[in-house]
């Protein structure tokens, strides 16, 4: 399903049927960027603060719509990531943070991509960071495998590391679709797979161009997308149409 409208009003409509059902949410929020990107606006009254007020009230309720094992998957920059986290151990708990463990904070991951500019005054920023939270203390998790480099494992596979190595999409790349912000999905594939089963429902309530809903189609998931844009809801159904996927846009 496809959702035009705010997500804090359209997911709030939605919990008596949605809660305790989401297998994963991931989330590309706004990264206080400072930046008018035409399909949205990165300005914030107040700045990073003005950010985190908004997102708090949307991640509590994605607490409450994720399943007893469910997974949220953040990602961010430079900019909120640190504050951010602090947010989510207080509404998932500190889980690995703690020699116990428990519900919440499972792992970091770093998205490196190599691609962007650089500056004479810090070193080059070429990654972002996934934060990995869990409803529970237990919770489904399927590892990406990937080749092992070393000799003594030579031709053998080994789990996926907290770094991915992932390219960017360049501008001349087939999978470019126009939108400003758009992900990969050599990144969303193998997220969307580790984090749910078939069958399972995946929401993305910053869903942009449907990268996350593409990849959730593409591994048999349900997929649930809202957007504030009408434009990126656009492209999202273009390319979930191309997927050969059965789209309802109740609004």
């Amino acid at each position: 399903m496809l959702h035009h409208g705010d997500n804090l009003e359209v997911l709030t409509a939605l919990a008596p049927e949605l809660r305790g059902k989401v297998a994963l949410c991931y989330l590309d929020p706004p990264f206080g960027t400072g930046r008018d990107f035409g399909a949205f606006d990165d300005r914030w009254e107040g700045g990073r603060a003005g950010l985190l007020a908004f997102l708090r009230p949307r991640l509590a309720l994605l607490h409450d719509l994720l399943a007893p094992d469910g997974s949220i998957l953040v990602h961010l920059d430079h900019r909120v990531a640190h504050q951010v986290a602090v947010v989510l151990d207080d509404l998932f708990g500190p889980g690995d943070r703690d020699p116990v463990g428990g519900p919440g904070f499972r792992n970091e991951l770093v998205w490196s991509y190599g691609l962007g500019g650089s500056s004479p005054r810090y070193y080059p920023r070429k990654h972002d960071t996934i934060l990995w939270y869990t409803r529970g203390a237990s919770w489904h998790f399927d590892p990406p495998m990937i080749p092992a480099r070393s000799v003594r494992m030579r031709g053998e596979l080994k789990k996926q590391p907290d770094v991915w190595d992932v390219p960017s999409i360049n501008n001349q790349a087939k999978e470019r679709n126009g939108y400003p912000t758009q992900k990969p999905l050599a990144l969303l594939e193998p997220l969307v797979r580790a984090h749910s089963r078939p069958g399972e429902l995946v929401l993305d309530p910053f869903c942009g161009s449907g990268t996350t809903l593409v990849a959730a189609v593409r591994a048999r998931r349900r997929a649930l997308g809202v957007d504030r844009s009408e434009e990126a809801l656009a492209i999202a159904r273009k390319r979930l149409l191309a997927e050969g996927a059965d789209i309802s846009c109740p609004g």
